[in-house]
C-alpha cells in the first residue's frame, strides 16, 4: 500500500514507474485486448480469465498514468533532453489514458455483448 500511495504522489523514481510498472502493465493490455478480437475460438475458461485481466487493466491504466506523469513533473530538468523526457512520458500518460477511456467505451459496445453471448452458449 506504501508503494502505491508513493507512486501516486510522484515519490518513486520515472525510470521504475515507466519501465517496471507502465510497460509491462500496458503489453498485458495490448496482449489481452488482441487475444479478446483475434481468437476467437478460445476455450471458454481462457475467455473469462482473458476477458477479466483485459477490463482490470483497463481500468488501472489511468492510475499508472497518474503516477507516470507525478514522477515526471519531479524528474529533474537540468538539460534539454530531460526536458524533453519528462514532457514525453507526460505525453505518453495522457495518450494511454485516453486509449484507455475509449476502451472503457468500448468494453459496453463490444466485450460486454461477447460476456453475455459467452454465458447465454453455456446454458
Amino acid at each position: 500500500m506504501k508503494f502505491l500511495a508513493k507512486m501516486a504522489t510522484g515519490q518513486v523514481a520515472l525510470w521504475r514507474v515507466f519501465w517496471l510498472v507502465g510497460t509491462p502493465q500496458t503489453l498485458v493490455w495490448l496482449v489481452t485486448g488482441a487475444a479478446i478480437v483475434f481468437w476467437p475460438g478460445a476455450p471458454r475458461s481462457v475467455v473469462g480469465l482473458v476477458i477479466g485481466v483485459f477490463t482490470l487493466a483497463t481500468f488501472t491504466i489511468p492510475f499508472v498514468a497518474w503516477a507516470i506523469w507525478r514522477s515526471a513533473s519531479k524528474y529533474p530538468r537540468k538539460t534539454w533532453w530531460q526536458t524533453a523526457l519528462a514532457w514525453g512520458a507526460k505525453a505518453g500518460a495522457a495518450f494511454w489514458t485516453l486509449v484507455a477511456l475509449a476502451t472503457v467505451v468500448g468494453l459496453y459496445d463490444y466485450v460486454y455483448p461477447l460476456i453475455a453471448l459467452w454465458l447465454s452458449a453455456e446454458g
